[in-house]
């Protein structure tokens, strides 16, 4: 079953929106890989270097409504996003934790589209698989200092966070 799950994830990816538009809403493993260097280290398998490796509950959600939407949840763009402040000319800010406005979000969406790739799995026992899958894999990119201080950057970039007035209305930016 382990191996069965590897080989999977090491499987050559196709197109990123054709994986993305192929994700059941079940439960499994997915792993992001880059054929471009990052700096952030992370194990390597046929040219491709492992960025993460994850289980979901729901693999299209996961992957649609978090890894390639919104940075506020996801760690994988808050790294990227730590990385790529200067040449995206990112500018992150505090709503209830450190966001991207809209267009900040669309251009990351945008670079993660070109150069990152995705290979799932849909596995009810997901949730149990993933330890021994990443011990099999490697250490991904994101387990790595690296990854840390490009994650820290971008919360750095936010500056303090701002105390907002008793019954002032939020408004996402």
């Amino acid at each position: 079953m382990i191996e069965d799950a590897v080989a999977a994830l090491l499987a050559p990816p196709s197109d990123l929106d054709e994986t993305v538009a192929g994700l059941p809403g079940a439960p499994g493993l997915y792993a992001w890989w880059t054929a471009t260097d990052l700096g952030l280290g992370g194990a390597e398998h046929d040219g491709r270097v492992l960025l993460d490796v994850g289980s979901a509950r729901m693999l299209r959600n996961r992957i649609r409504r978090q890894d390639l939407y919104r940075t506020g949840v996801s760690r994988l763009r808050r790294v990227l996003a730590g990385l790529l402040l200067d040449d995206l000319g990112l500018a992150p800010t505090w709503a209830a934790e450190v966001v991207l406005a809209k267009a900040d979000e669309e251009r990351l969406t945008d670079w993660m589209r070109e150069r990152l790739l995705l290979t799932a799995l849909p596995d009810d026992g997901a949730a149990e698989l993933v330890g021994p899958v990443v011990q099999r894999l490697g250490a991904t990119a994101l387990s790595s200092d690296a990854a840390v201080d490009a994650e820290q950057r971008f919360l750095a970039a936010a500056g303090e966070k701002p105390v907002r007035p008793a019954g002032e209305v939020f408004r996402r930016p």
